[in-house]
């Protein structure tokens, strides 16, 4: 676990020393230890100590490394829910919620009246919201389930499975009653001369 735990520490140390690797990060598979960065950055004291045995560096340079890391590669726009939380599609419920709970250990609005930790808050609810949504419909056969967790790049966060959800056929039934029902009213608003 300890070897597991360093490459992704070591991974935040190299890029806040070379930050220019931030784009290169964000494409790469997250580096396994994530969950050490996200207590590091929650503050939590054995993470902390777990740390600096793993590598001789100070506590502050392993916080600051961790808030970089977590910031710019797991909080930036492109990310997709899992990859906001720190984990892949294939994390189980438990492990996801971990993760979401020190993310809001560290951002949470009580803690700091910072209005970009309150926005990163706000990331980590809604993605978690959509990893559970879609947790919820794995026993649901649906193509695609996992392809809805990706970010619009209109900027919103809703998912479009929701939409998917519906068939052609409902979605013309809809359409023919509204049809239907905007003709009477306009039949009952025109009278004849």
């Amino acid at each position: 676990m300890t070897r597991n735990q360093n490459h992704a520490l070591k991974a935040a140390l190299d890029l806040l020393r070379i930050p220019s690797q931030v784009r290169l990060m964000r494409l790469a598979p997250l580096p396994p230890g994530v969950l050490l960065l996200l207590r590091l950055a929650a503050a939590e004291s054995d993470a902390e100590c777990e740390a600096e045995k793993l590598n001789l560096r100070g506590p502050s340079a392993h916080r600051d490394a961790a808030i970089f890391f977590i910031e710019q590669v797991l909080l930036s726009s492109n990310s997709d829910a899992y990859r906001v939380l720190g984990l892949d599609a294939t994390a189980t419920v438990s492990e996801l919620r971990r993760h979401m709970a020190y993310l809001l250990k560290w951002l949470h609005p009580d803690l700091s009246r910072d209005p970009h930790k309150e926005r990163l808050a706000q990331r980590v609810l809604v993605a978690w919201n959509e990893v559970k949504a879609a947790k919820r419909l794995d026993g649901v056969p649906q193509n695609g389930a996992h392809e809805s967790l990706r970010k619009p790049a209109n900027g919103g966060y809703r998912a479009p499975a929701i939409a998917r959800r519906r068939s052609a056929a409902d979605r013309q039934g809809e359409a023919r009653a509204l049809r239907s029902r905007l003709a009477r009213r306009l039949r009952r608003r025109v009278r004849p001369l």
